[in-house]
Formats: C-alpha cells, structure tokens, sequence
C-alpha cells in the first residue's frame, strides 16, 4: 500500500513537471515567432515619402515613391534580399498625404502598398506594415480625441484590406509617436505622454482586432513613447496579453550611428559606449524577453563615412547582444547612407555588414 501511496505521489509530480514544461513551452511561442522571423531590413524613403504636394499638386503613387531619390520599388529588389538571407522586410509607409477630407485611403495608394506587400510575400518573406511620418499623430495631449479618431479610422482601412492575409504579414501600429519640436521630443517623454502612448496602442490592437479573419491573431508590434530605449520608456510601456511584439529603435552611439559630421570612429575601446549599448539589451531583456513578450529592434544601423571597418566592429557587438538577449532586428535602409543594397541594380553593396546580419 505504501509503495503505491509513492507511486502516485511520482506520478503527480510527474504529470505537474509535464504541464509546467508545457505551458513554459506556449508562453514561449512568442519568442519562437520572432526567432523563425531572422534577420530584416527596412525599405525606407519609398512609401514613406512625403511633402511632395508641397512642390507638386496633384502628384501620383510613383511620384511619391521616388520622390527621396530611390526607384520604384521592384519585385527583384525583394528576390534580391530573400538571396542575401534576409527573411523579414519591414515597409515603412506614411498614409497622411493619401487621405481625403473624410479620413478615406486614396485607393490608388492602398492598392499599390498591397501591390509591394504581395511581392514581398512571394518570396516568402515576413512583411511588417506599419504608419509613418504622420504629421497628425503629433502627442499634443489636448488633442487626443482627435489623434485617437485619426489613427482608429487608417487603421480601420488598413486591417480590413489586409484581413485574409496569414500570419506572415504584421501591423506595426506606429513609427516613433512623440511631440515633435519640444524638449521631450527624443527623450523617454513625460508620464502624460507616455501614458497616451498606451491608449494609442490600446486603440490600435482593438481596432485591428475588430475586422476578424486573420487579424484576430495576426502579430501587432506596438512601441513606447518615440521607439525609445530609456529604461524609462521601456518600463512606461504597457503591454497587453495575446500575439504583441515591442518595437524599439537604438542607434547608438548617436554621433557615430546617424550624424553626418559625427565621428566616424567606433571600437570596444570606448567602453563607456559599450556599456550603454549592453545594458539596453539588458533592459529589453529582463523588462520583456523574460516574461515572454518577444521585441524587434525595428530601426538600427550606422551611416556610411567610408569606415567600414569601424561600422563592422560595432555591427558585431550589437549582433552578440540580440542573440545573448533574444532579440529580433531589422536594418534601416534608406537607400543611400544607411544602404546594404542598390536600389537600381538590387546589387549588395556592403556584402560583409549583410554576411553579419544574417549568419
């Protein structure tokens, strides 16, 4: 009687060990969406041209698109990257200067995003869609009725155009929400901002919800105030059950990374640098990796000052961190200083920063 009594006793820790392992496994699918999603590269400063009626009332879909200096973009330009070893390509876009009085998506416009996601696609990569350079989603608090009525309408479009796609298409619900020209703007920002910064992505993730079919649980990427990686913002961002991923952008050191007439010199030798680029996927890490919640670096890079030696020096150390942390990344590409491809010959330009990113 007693060995039974112990038999049982085993077998319920058994069962128990079983069903924690397991469910420490479905928590983690999360993560393993975002680990099969590899290496990305945005296509920035096509779709999310702007300004151009400024200069030229009445200009087309492919007058925006090539606008900043890059071509139309191509079918093999996305054959090109999948070949390089890519598998994900986040499309920046920005719908503001394609909206009527009403809040309507130009058809002419949303057709040809879907026209280049669907190009995208069939080369079975990961598409992230998401909004950008939106002149309205300016965080000026008193206004956020009318923001929130904004965002909810282009969103509402947006999902209902792309509600039969799988899985392999996610929404990115905003790029960089900040008040723009004021002393917070590229900071961690204030707790009022930060805190409209959830309801916006609250807002987004029902609204998207909303249209069904695959968009029930189709990966949404929501961000914290600015995409900033201040342990400050970080912390401030709330984030909600179900298929979400974070977005953060972290280019750093600033003055190497994104300013023209910034230093062009970089090596572990600055360990002050080092340190702050290791404690912030430290902080991405332990703020949301471990419980579960999977983030992409949505936007970093280092702009081209012919020091390529430099610029893989530091590619590396960012590349140590994602894999030690579990963090996804996607390569800002503008198609001039931040490049990794020509845009016209669909050529890799710099093959040795590309051999890093997708080894």
């Amino acid at each position: 009687m007693k060995k039974k009594r112990i038999a049982i006793v085993i077998l319920g820790l058994l069962l128990l060990i079983a069903a924690i392992v397991a469910w420490k496994y479905y928590e983690m699918r999360h993560l393993r969406f975002v680990e099969n999603m590899g290496a990305g590269i945005n296509i920035g400063n096509s779709l999310d041209s702007t300004r151009l009626e400024e200069y030229e009332e009445g200009a087309s879909v492919k007058d925006y698109e090539v606008s900043w200096g890059n071509p139309e973009i191509s079918e093999e330009l996305f054959q090109a990257i999948r070949d390089a070893g890519f598998s994900t390509v986040r499309i920046p876009v920005t719908w503001d200067e394609h909206i009527d009085e009403d809040g309507n998506i130009s058809e002419d416009w949303i057709s040809r995003v879907q026209e280049v996601v669907d190009m995208a696609l069939a080369q079975d990569l990961y598409v992230i869609l998401d909004t950008h350079h939106e002149e309205w989603l300016d965080l000026q608090v008193e206004k956020e009725d009318e923001i929130i009525e904004n965002f909810r309408k282009i969103w509402l479009q947006i999902a209902n155009r792309f509600r039969f796609y799988d899985e392999k298409l996610l929404f990115e619900g905003m790029n960089e929400p900040r008040l723009r020209d004021s002393e917070d703007e590229w900071t961690a920002g204030t707790e009022e901002m930060q805190a409209l910064v959830n309801r916006l992505n609250e807002v987004f993730i029902e609204t998207v919800r909303s249209t069904g079919e695959g968009n029930e649980d189709r990966y949404l990427l929501i961000c914290p105030y600015a995409n900033r990686y201040e342990y400050d913002a970080l912390k401030a961002l709330e984030v909600p059950k179900g298929n979400i991923i974070v977005s953060i952008h972290f280019y750093s050191p600033h003055d190497f990374c994104q300013e023209e007439d910034g230093t062009a010199e970089w090596s572990r030798q600055d360990t002050e640098s080092v340190e702050k680029i290791e404690n912030t996927f430290g902080d991405m890490n332990s703020l949301f990796v471990q419980k579960g919640v999977p983030v992409i670096i949505t936007e970093f890079a280092c702009r081209d000052k012919d020091n390529i030696e430099n610029r893989m020096e530091w590619l590396q150390l960012y590349m140590e961190q994602a894999e030690e942390n579990d963090i996804g990344y996607i390569w800002w590409d503008n198609g001039s200083d931040y490049r990794l491809l020509d845009r016209e010959t669909c050529e890799v330009v710099y093959p040795e920063l590309v051999e890093e990113l997708v080894k």
